[in-house]
């Protein structure tokens, strides 16, 4: 008996697990990611991004909305929701 309530209860977090994925739409980018992947130097104190050969600087808010997110600034990341669903 002790063995069924067992198998049961791994089933039942195998199945929420496998439900809790699907609801996973936004993905969180840190602002110094995105600035690097674009070539640039990223300052956590102004939180703004150097580009040596474009415009001087960018906000990380204002990188983070051309990649279509919200940029929260407490943690300092970018969420962006998934459009492949």
């Amino acid at each position: 008996m002790t063995h069924q309530k067992s198998m049961v209860g791994i089933g039942l977090m195998v199945a929420l697990m496998v439900s809790l994925s699907g609801c996973a739409s936004t993905v969180r980018l840190s602002s110094k990611t995105m600035c690097e992947a674009h070539g640039g130097t990223y300052s956590s104190d102004s939180k703004q991004c150097a580009y040596p050969a474009q415009p001087p600087t960018r906000s990380a808010a204002d990188i983070c909305r051309m990649h279509g997110g919200e940029l929260d600034p407490v943690t300092d990341t970018c969420a962006v929701n998934d459009r492949s669903k």
